[in-house]
């Protein structure tokens, strides 16, 4: 009886595992292709209403009024009415006081007179040689005014000289005191022997000294040594 009882008992372990075995396939030959999977489609957005477009209202524009026609031969010039208090009027250069001015391209008359837009200007605190004055006796005489006028042309090589002028040039032949920058054209004339001090100018030491030393019109000629 116990070959029998064993031999039930194991066909019975082999029936139990071909039944197990065979579901375990049944499954796998499903598999995930079997199963449904619910897909939900996506919702496309509504669309974006359009905005109201705003109605403009037109302003009504005034016709264009032509100006009428005018006749220019009956047009008149009036004068300029007064101005409304003396800060507002312009200056008038023939009431200006004298002021300092800086004169450009100045023309040397001769050794101390300049003139420069319009205006004839001495040179202040000096005996101014003449053009034409002559320097030296007999064989020794020679045109001192000449060469001093020259030296001064030289001198100021068409630079600005400032000297105090009206505000209008007239004929007459003005006395001032000028400055060539810095420098005092009349202390060099005198410097150098091409003028004379005037008296109480301050020119005094200038002229002893040139006149110690032979130069301009206190010597001889220029290259006659």
């Amino acid at each position: 009886m116990r070959p029998a009882a064993l031999l039930v008992g194991v066909g019975g372990l082999v029936l139990v595992g071909a039944i197990v075995f065979g579901w375990g396939q049944s499954e796998l030959a499903s598999g995930p292709s079997d199963r449904q999977v619910s897909v939900t489609p996506p919702v496309a957005p509504e669309p974006t209403p359009p905005a109201p477009k705003s109605e403009r209202v037109g302003r009504p524009v005034a016709p264009t009024i032509a100006a009428p026609p005018v006749d220019i031969t009956q047009l008149e010039r009036v004068a300029p009415r007064e101005p409304l208090s003396p800060l507002g009027a312009p200056e008038d250069p023939a009431t200006r006081p004298p002021r300092e001015t800086l004169l450009h391209r100045p023309v040397a008359i001769d050794a101390g007179t300049i003139e420069a837009e319009g205006h004839r200007v001495a040179l202040e605190g000096i005996e101014i040689v003449a053009a034409d004055e002559i320097c030296g006796e007999g064989g020794g005489s020679w045109p001192c005014g000449v060469h001093a006028r020259t030296a001064f042309r030289n001198y100021l090589r068409g630079r600005a000289i400032a000297c105090t002028v009206p505000g209008t040039p007239g004929g007459e032949t003005i006395v001032s005191r000028c400055k060539l920058g810095p420098a005092d054209p009349a202390e060099w004339l005198v410097a150098q022997g091409w003028a004379h001090a005037a008296p109480g100018s301050g020119y005094e030491d200038e002229e002893r000294a040139a006149s110690e030393a032979g130069r301009g019109i206190h010597g001889a000629a220029p290259g006659s040594n």
